[in-house]
């Protein structure tokens, strides 16, 4: 009972960073420059808006609006990235040339991982009305640019970003939750396919018993599992694109065509979540598919499932890492697939195999638990060695430094996620000395299922640390200065 009134606090604790507001320090890409600058008086009315930014930004998801000092709004050209810096963008003013007074530029931009970032600031012009037609360098850029193709984007309705202010973000408390929800869902689905691909044919070699009639309830079982979970991908998968098109447009441009079109066609973001849809509709057809046994279903729920496994790369850190990046999603993948051989077989475990083996005459139950336990648990030990190993390699990409484990917002989230990790694995270390040898009869099933039951509820407190992790800058992509909003 005191361990398990530990687990309940350890939720609670978990469950206090889903209510909490992220700080602003959490915010990702932000404005390293600007031309303008921030705060400056320039006497040539500038022609063109040049803005840099900490990480390429996604042309998709990116608005700049600038407002004269009557408080109107200036109209700008086709919003451009800059051909030779590709985090910056380039805004044409556009019309005739600014008059003197205050000018406030508003911006929205979002990288790879489409976590949208607003930010503003001001300048000045001091100038008459036709002084000066050019800024420099950015007046060149910019008239490079506009010789350019066709804009890579739609161009965004009047005052868009007005219902949508930074109260609903990628760090809000409800995107999380979906974030989390997808995370469980992913899960139970890869231990849908890894249970019956990797664990059955161990245990149906096991012992001289007929294992056939146990392995296809089994099957069975997972077959509706995996239904449910690949369901509710779907589901959630709708309900994250109204999250984004929210976060990033407002309220009344939620199911704007263009812009929907635009976020899920031209940004790695919407690849990704075309790709969930895709991966998770390939699991459904596959495992309908295997309600009579065929190893080609089985095959298709592992390409469905392998498809899955690289979308939280591309809505996340590994695609955004200042480094490496193609590697960080293979290695995020891997890292996915860790976790679901591990915590989504577990949960297959109690929920599938072992209801399973209860069903039979009561001599056959306890050896049948027993087997099922021992052909999981090598395949698991395995599952947590690519977890831990994928899992370093990601912090040594995302970490700048030792020090930043507990200096940075991400250090210290990661250092909960290890923590939480840690108990998990503890709980499965004495699940593999201390009840497996115990197995064989009704007392080591129930002790099996009461333990795993355990280590199942501290998985689910894991992914949803990961999923307050996700929404937190990493301290390779965190500038010295700048603001956001």
């Amino acid at each position: 009972m005191r361990f398990v009134r530990q687990i309940v606090l350890l939720a609670a604790a978990s469950g206090a960073l889903l209510a909490m507001p992220l700080e602003r320090a959490f915010a990702h890409g932000r404005l390293k420059a600007s031309t303008p600058a921030a705060g400056a008086h320039v006497v040539a009315a500038p022609r063109v808006l040049h803005l840099e930014f900490t990480e390429r930004p996604e042309l998709a998801f990116s608005r700049v609006e600038l407002t004269g000092p009557t408080g109107a709004a200036v109209a700008l050209g086709t919003l451009r990235a800059d051909p030779q810096l590709p985090a910056a963008l380039i805004a044409p003013v556009a019309g005739t040339a600014l008059g003197p007074g205050v000018y406030t530029v508003r911006w929205q931009m979002a990288g790879a991982d489409g976590h949208p970032v607003r930010g503003e600031f001001a300048f000045t012009v001091v100038g008459s009305a036709g002084a000066g037609s050019a800024m420099g360098r950015a007046d060149s850029v910019g008239a490079a640019c506009c010789r350019a193709g066709p804009a890579a984007g739609p161009a965004p309705p009047a005052a868009h970003h007005a219902d949508a202010p930074a109260i609903f973000n990628a760090e809000s408390p409800g995107y999380v939750l979906l974030r989390w929800l997808s995370f469980l869902a992913l899960v139970l689905l890869l231990g849908a396919v890894t249970f019956p691909l990797v664990v059955l044919p161990i245990f149906d070699r096991f012992g001289n018993r007929n294992r056939l009639p146990v392995s296809l309830d089994i099957r069975r079982r997972a077959r509706g599992i995996g239904t449910i979970a690949g369901l509710a991908l779907i589901a959630l998968a709708i309900a994250r694109l109204l999250a984004q098109s929210y976060a990033l447009h407002g309220a009344a441009h939620v199911w704007h065509f263009e812009l929907v079109r635009a976020m899920l066609l031209q940004t790695v973001w919407g690849w990704g979540w075309l790709l969930q849809v895709l991966g998770a509709v390939i699991a459904l057809v596959a495992f309908r598919a295997a309600a009579r046994p065929s190893r080609m279903a089985w095959g298709l729920a592992a390409a469905g499932a392998l498809m899955l496994s690289t979308t939280p790369a591309l809505s996340g850190h590994a695609v955004a890492a200042p480094r490496l990046s193609a590697i960080a999603v293979v290695v995020d993948s891997l890292h996915v697939i860790g976790a679901g051989g591990w915590l989504g077989s577990l949960f297959l475990l109690v929920a599938a195999a072992i209801p399973a083996a209860l069903s039979l005459e009561e001599s056959d139950r306890g050896e049948t638990v027993a087997d099922l336990v021992n052909a999981f648990s090598p395949t698991a030990l395995g599952f947590v060695g690519v977890l831990g190993a994928t899992g370093l390699f990601s912090a040594w990409i995302q970490l700048e430094s030792w020090s930043a484990l507990w200096q940075s917002g991400y250090g210290r989230t990661l250092l909960v996620k290890l923590g939480v990790l840690g108990l998990m694995v503890g709980t499965g270390a004495f699940n593999w000395l201390r009840v497996r040898p115990a197995l064989g009869d009704a007392e080591g099933t129930r002790l099996i299922r009461r333990t795993s039951s355990i280590e199942i509820v501290v998985g689910v407190i894991v992914l949803l640390v990961t999923a307050v992790l996700v929404a937190t800058a990493t301290p390779a992509g965190m500038p010295m200065g700048g603001m956001a909003h």
